[in-house]
């Protein structure tokens, strides 16, 4: 069971993990089986489902955005909880909110991701 509590630990130290670009911080948030899937894999990587499997391919993935978007920051507005999932609802410094949707395990690392953003053309 996923609490408010652990929920809002979760995304505080997720959040502080991209706003400080660490990498390494950030995919401490991933199982190693993850899958993420966003309209923007769709578009940087161009795979017509938007996914990427496996930590080690998402770790890719997030660097080269990293690089591309040198000054991006994220700030949290809210988080929503089930009993297995928590969804992180945030604003993005380049006029962007998303909203991503986290099945978590026990251990609270995701292992299943939807990002979803209000905007169409993102990436």
């Amino acid at each position: 069971m996923i609490d408010r509590d652990k929920a809002w630990k979760f995304a505080n130290e997720w959040l502080d993990a991209w706003n400080k670009h660490d990498v390494n911080a950030i995919m401490e948030h991933y199982d190693d089986a993850i899958v993420f899937c966003s309209p923007i894999v769709q578009n940087v990587l161009g795979d017509p489902k938007g996914v990427v499997s496996g930590i080690n391919d998402l770790r890719d993935y997030f660097s080269r955005q990293l690089k591309k978007f040198d000054t991006l920051h994220f700030q949290l507005l809210d988080v929503f909880t089930s009993p297995q999932s928590i969804v992180l609802y945030y604003k993005i410094n380049r006029g962007l909110l998303a909203a991503e949707v986290m099945l978590l395990n026990n251990d609270m690392k995701a292992t299943h991701v939807y990002a979803n953003y209000d905007k169409s053309n993102v990436g």
